[in-house]
């Protein structure tokens, strides 16, 4: 549709009137009644990391711990984001008793909630990219007596926003004594999420690995699937998938291989002790689907604790099992690792 001239409407008058309305529109409002028996009245700025901020005409900015909260009654405008992720809509109530109403519509009954599900109330908005990552190196360089090096490398790296997830994961780890090489494997994935809402998603990824003493020249794969994220918070992140795999290896001596698999994963992480330690468990079995006796199981799992400024110290126990290993090659590997890490 066109118009012309004399149906234009005049585009500054117009967005100066718009933004006249949104000014006029009314804040977020609460009342809150404390353990204590206090009550204070004023606009809702936000709730993040247990503590509940509110704007009041008397006290000015107010900060109250959320465990503190013994009532608490909003307007029809306020976010809550859930322990899992989710965002919810509308007038909420806290009752003493710890049930959170939230009634997002004119009928029907409003959903009812916990005091613990609730990890933020009216978060920042963001439908920008999120970035974060971790890298942790690790080694031992001895000399004397004994004569041995030992390198470990591994990161991560993560872009998100709401409908898309970019993930890139690699390792490496080296090993040598007087005697030759001890260990040399490598690994790299990269994968692509697409989210259909908060918490599932379709993914598609292609891996990459080698591990010289298990004569295992490459073992390349592209899979594609079915993810659910269960919870994405600062806390608390767990996540799992199944797909369908195609899997080539390629050996030094062995005689190639490569058959489909039914992939099966999780990826967890927790933060506990307010934060003062992180544990993490990643997990994925692939089966052969021509040979549901062939096997392959991948897990990383270890705790960091933070130091200071995103450095971190990290445990991790690895553990590959491959049930049809090439010949003279073992099934199950397995590692302690000791590093020095960042994330951010």
């Amino acid at each position: 549709m066109s118009y012309g001239k004399r149906g234009r409407l005049p585009a500054r008058p117009l967005v100066l009137s718009l933004f006249t309305c949104l000014a006029a529109l009314p804040a977020s409002a609460a009342v809150i009644t404390l353990n204590n028996g206090d009550r204070v009245t004023g606009e809702l700025k936000q709730m993040s990391d247990g503590v509940l901020t509110v704007k009041s005409d008397v006290f000015g900015e107010v900060k109250i711990p959320w465990g503190n909260v013994n009532r608490m009654e909003s307007d029809d405008g306020t976010r809550l984001q859930l322990q899992d992720g989710t965002l919810v809509k509308g007038r909420a109530v806290l009752e003493p008793d710890g049930t959170v109403a939230v009634d997002n519509t004119p009928l029907g009954q409003p959903k009812t909630l916990t005091r613990q599900d609730v990890a933020a109330i009216n978060p920042p908005f963001s439908n920008g990219t999120r970035y974060s990552g971790k890298f942790d190196l690790g080694g031992a360089f001895n000399r004397g007596n004994s004569h041995d090096d030992q390198l470990h490398t591994s990161g991560e790296f993560i872009a998100r926003n709401p409908e898309d997830r970019y993930t890139l994961n690699w390792e490496l780890n080296e090993a040598s004594s007087t005697e030759g090489t001890t260990t040399s494997n490598r690994r790299l994935l990269g994968q692509y999420d697409m989210f259909l809402d908060p918490r599932n998603y379709m993914f598609v990824n292609l891996k990459a690995e080698q591990d010289k003493l298990a004569d295992l020249k490459l073992r390349s794969g592209a899979g594609a699937g079915y993810g659910h994220q269960f919870y994405d918070n600062d806390l608390l992140k767990l996540s799992g998938e199944v797909g369908l795999n195609y899997i080539r290896e390629d050996y030094y001596t062995a005689p190639d291989d490569s058959f489909p698999t039914l992939g099966v994963g999780f990826k967890y992480e927790q933060k506990f002790f307010n934060q003062r330690l992180v544990y993490f468990n990643n997990f994925n079995v692939d089966t052969n689907l021509q040979d549901t006796g062939d096997v392959l199981v991948r897990n990383r799992m270890g705790i960091r604790i933070p130091v200071a400024n995103g450095i971190n110290l990290s445990t991790q126990f690895n553990l590959d099992y491959d049930n049809e290993p090439a010949p003279d090659a073992k099934k199950t590997d397995t590692a302690l690792i000791f590093s020095l890490g960042y994330a951010f």
